[in-house]
């Protein structure tokens, strides 16, 4: 129908048919995301169970012990899963990719939210063709090596072993991902400080990379023509030049699996280099929104991931004001800026290395920094403050927790990734096949272990990291709808941005945290004693659940009982505001606890009579529970008005 109309305004005036594209738009965007979810849709494991069966490899990852295997069953079940991840503690011999393995172990229908509105595993899994998780007992079997040739999973994994064991230590590991996208070999310890320090961004392969591999290719490949006299003089050294960058780019794009940022980022560098080609301006909005399109066409589902959503609110927001600036400028009668000479200044190493050397003496002697070096400074904490501002809501959303140091770290990171570490690591990918790369490598090393240093320094400061509960939806869709109105519109206009941003800031400060919080196998509670301050209710721990609720719940750790909480060995109450909910965690405590005015009865499936009682079999039915204190008082379950979900458990239909 949205097809229909839009053919039927393409001859009409320009508000009509702006109307009948923008209704195309969204029908096919629906019409998108509903084949998408009946492509990727397999049988769902209903419940736990413990068999043996064989499957193909899809994917090896791995961990500080064992890995992590995704596997395609072979023969595909009728009524299961047809791709299960199993962890293995321990491989007895190298599993690759396309091998044919034996697994025996559990299997489990992969996770719902821990608390209503959190992230849900279950749908992301689904999305990604996963079917069931679990773990294997014992070794995998190796039924059928994999046939002849190289799969690029494979080089990918050669190529990552090879740099684990050249660079050495957890700078290997960070090599290895930055290299090839498989980041299963850095440390936990790593994991942490690099989010700590805001520097995760680093670990993860997106544009800074894809922009890195894609600059120093078109910067060496344009020298070494200028360099040839007899080429110089026939082509058009650019234009090669970007043929030649777009082509690295490509390469490593699939040499890193070619994960959701890393597509973003090759769009965005491929539209790049083909403006170059043509003559025609490389960065404007409408190149990230010509990325964003192509990119939900393939995969609509990754909308509503933190990937998609944080690196194109940095990329928005860069552009947006790299373009403001660059219109100011010939205003005041400055040229305009070229993005050319300002990379190749920027990524010449000899001019860096001299400029940082001198700038001591420079500034003891005169008493005034170069203004190559105050540029760049100013250059990276600007960029740095553009990007944490404008991912900052969705950090919080996604993962309950704000850097405060990552301006101070990022002026350390980004100019030893850029000038030292990606470069020295393209040119140990080429020279790889020559078995010449081992020096290249160890340099490289050094380079990361400068990163690592940065990261533990600045996560160790006080205060390195703040720990907040992820805002309402409502309030994310106000403070993007400000995002965008301020980026894509100019002058008095833009200043409207403040309308939708203060709705916003004042829903994210009137939001109120649940007051207990309930598992869906009813073995725990979380019940607030205060502000970012909850008691924890156990007759069993669950530390899978747990992570989960300090992360949607915005806290650190649990705190022991007092104020309004009190606890026992038999459960817990809550008073608040003249109202009183009771844990209950073994059966005898019903006996006080029925004259609470609701109460959650972990310990068996009896009610209290004439009392609002929510007991094990309501909570294995609806999913975890989430209370506040309101008038009348709100239970939310997981699966409260959410409809039916092709990634819910067939159980809970």
């Amino acid at each position: 129908a949205g097809l229909a109309v839009a053919l039927a305004c393409a001859r009409s005036e320009v508000p009509w048919r702006a109307a009948g594209l923008t209704l195309a738009l969204v029908a096919s965007g629906f019409a998108l995301a509903q084949w998408q979810t009946l492509r990727v849709h397999q049988p769902r494991l209903e419940r736990p169970t413990t068999t043996s069966f064989e499957a193909r490899v899809v994917l090896v990852e791995p961990r500080d012990e064992g890995a992590r295997l995704t596997l395609r069953r072979e023969p595909a079940p009728p009524d299961g899963p047809h791709t299960v991840r199993m962890t293995v503690r321990s491989l007895a011999e190298v599993v690759h990719v396309g091998d044919r393995v034996r697994v025996r172990g559990r299997l489990l229908p992969p996770s719902e939210p821990v608390v209503p509105g959190g992230f849900d595993f279950a749908r992301w899994a689904y999305f990604h063709g996963i079917g069931a998780v679990g773990y294997a007992y014992g070794d995998v079997e190796i039924v059928e090596a994999a046939a002849g040739g190289l799969a690029m999973a494979e080089v990918r994994r050669a190529i990552a072993r090879h740099a684990v064991a050249v660079v050495g230590g957890d700078a290997g590991g960070v090599a290895a991902a930055l290299l090839t996208g498989l980041r299963g070999d850095i440390p936990d310890s790593v994991w942490d400080d690099m989010q700590g320090a805001g520097l995760a961004h680093l670990l993860a392969i997106s544009g800074l990379h894809i922009g890195l591999v894609a600059g120093t290719a078109f910067v060496a490949v344009r020298y070494a023509v200028c360099l040839w006299p007899w080429l110089a003089l026939r082509v058009l050294a650019p234009r090669l030049a970007a043929l030649a960058a777009l082509a690295v780019a490509f390469l490593y794009l699939v040499l890193a699996g070619a994960p959701l940022p890393t597509q973003r980022a090759f769009l965005m560098t491929g539209v790049v280099m083909v403006a170059l080609l043509l003559d025609r301006e490389a960065i404007s909005l409408r190149l990230v929104a010509l990325a964003a399109c192509v990119v939900l066409a393939i995969d609509p589902a990754a909308l509503m991931g933190a990937s998609f959503q944080m690196s194109f609110a940095a990329v928005t927001a860069l552009v947006a004001v790299y373009e403001r600036w660059r219109r100011r400028r010939p205003a005041r009668g400055a040229p305009a800026p070229s993005l050319l000479r300002a990379y190749v200044v920027g990524v010449a190493l000899s001019t860096v290395i001299a400029t940082l050397a001198t700038a001591p003496f420079a500034a003891f002697h005169f008493g005034r920094l170069p203004s190559l070096l105050r540029a760049y400074v100013v250059g990276v904490a600007l960029s740095t403050v553009i990007a944490t501002l404008a991912t900052a809501p969705f950090a919080a959303f996604h993962f309950g927790r704000l850097p405060t140091y990552g301006i101070v770290a990022n002026l350390v990171a980004v100019p030893l990734m850029g000038f030292w570490i990606m470069p020295l690591g393209l040119v140990s990918l080429f020279l790889m096949p020559l078995g010449l790369d081992a020096p290249f490598l160890e340099l490289m090393g050094w380079g990361i272990d400068g990163v690592l240093w940065s990261a533990a320094t600045a996560s160790s400061w006080p205060g390195a990291s703040v720990t907040v509960p992820p805002p309402p939806p409502a309030a994310m869709l106000w403070l993007v709808a400000a995002g965008l109105w301020a980026a894509l519109w100019w002058g008095r206009l833009a200043r409207l941005a403040a309308i939708p941003l203060v709705v916003g800031l004042a829903l994210v400060a009137l939001a109120r945290p649940p007051d207990v919080v309930v598992g869906r196998e009813a073995r725990m509670a979380a019940l607030r004693a205060g502000p970012g301050a909850y008691v924890l209710a156990a007759e069993r721990r669950d530390g899978f659940v747990l992570q989960g609720w300090r992360r949607e719940l915005g806290v650190e750790g649990f705190a022991a009982p007092g104020g309004p909480v009190a606890c026992d060995d038999r459960g817990c109450r809550l008073t608040r505001a003249g109202r009183t909910v009771a844990v209950a965690l073994r059966p005898n405590a019903l006996t006080l606890d029925c004259g609470a005015d609701l109460v959650v009865n972990l310990a068996s499936d009896t009610r209290c009579p004439g009392r609002v009682t929510v007991t094990r079999s309501d909570l294995r039915a609806k999913g975890a529970l989430a209370l506040r204190f309101t008038e009348p008082p709100r239970l939310r379950f997981v699966d409260e008005g959410e409809g039916r979900r092709p990634w819910r458990r067939p159980d809970r239909d």
